[in-house]
């Protein structure tokens, strides 16, 4: 996975100089988004925009634009890779995770779902960053219907689901932080709810936090088969990195690459 580094590093660099302030990979901008309508203030039946039928409409992060464009080839490479593993080593749900927040962890998912997207599989993007959730508002959802009110409220998970129209790719997005993430974790209905992803789907992306965010490995990364540990120089020495590893460790969950970004 270190085959990124370069990438984010000169990518960063490069968005940095085109929107006019000195590049951070702990402070990701957000591009400027139009104007959209508000929230329905009933709750539909299914949480899909009505255009186009079963899609919705992906604001992208300019920062995802820059990387998939001056560097879309290292991250086709990552794609294979994962792909890889998946076919050899049976990974189909993979954590991306980090030891602190702010260290490029969403953005690195979303430009590698961009190019998994292009690929003749089922890709889904999860939101499973219990205490800070930023997928969705990244690329400008506004859910009336999210992976907590499935696992906490019994809501069906297609009525969750957002397709991204033109390729393979679709988002589950959190409506709002758990109130009680051990227990969102512990639930059958999250274990039920990871089960049928991992049948609906080829590859499951999970986007799931910090993993010094006091939850115990062994619960938070149970239903994934894989870890990928996205960490920036500036803010994670090797100390933390290898705490981290043995976190993974003790949770069983394999180790399947690093991914540094830089500042």
């Amino acid at each position: 996975m270190r085959e990124v580094d370069e990438a984010l590093s000169r990518a960063y660099a490069q968005q940095g100089r085109e929107v006019g302030r000195a590049p951070s990979a702990a402070a990701v901008p957000s591009p400027h988004r139009p104007a959209r309508r508000p929230a329905p203030t009933r709750p539909s039946q299914v949480y899909l925009p009505p255009a186009p039928p079963s899609g919705g409409v992906l604001e992208w992060p300019e920062v995802v634009d820059v990387l998939e464009r001056s560097w879309g080839d290292r991250f086709r490479l990552m794609a294979d890779r994962i792909l890889q593993a998946r076919e050899q080593k049976g990974v189909k749900v993979l954590l991306f995770t980090s030891c602190h927040r702010a260290e490029g962890r969403t953005t690195l998912v979303l430009t590698l779902a961009r190019a998994l997207a292009k690929r003749p599989i089922k890709t889904l993007l999860v939101d499973a960053d219990l205490s800070g959730p930023m997928l969705g508002r990244s690329l400008g959802l506004r859910p009336t219907v999210g992976l907590d009110d499935v696992v906490e409220d019994g809501k069906s998970v297609e009525d969750a689901l957002v397709e991204s129209p033109g390729d393979r790719l679709w988002v589950l997005p959190m409506r709002a932080a758990a109130s009680r993430p051990r227990d969102f974790l512990a639930s059958a209905s999250w274990a039920c709810t990871m089960a049928k992803l991992r049948r609906d789907f080829d590859l499951v992306l999970v986007d799931g936090g910090p993993l010094f965010a006091g939850l115990s490995a062994a619960v938070l990364h149970r239903s994934v088969d894989a870890a990928v540990l996205v960490h920036s120089r500036d803010a994670t020495g090797e100390r933390s990195l290898l705490r981290a590893r043995e976190v993974l460790e003790a949770g069983g969950v394999p180790l399947l690459g690093l991914a540094e970004t830089f500042a």
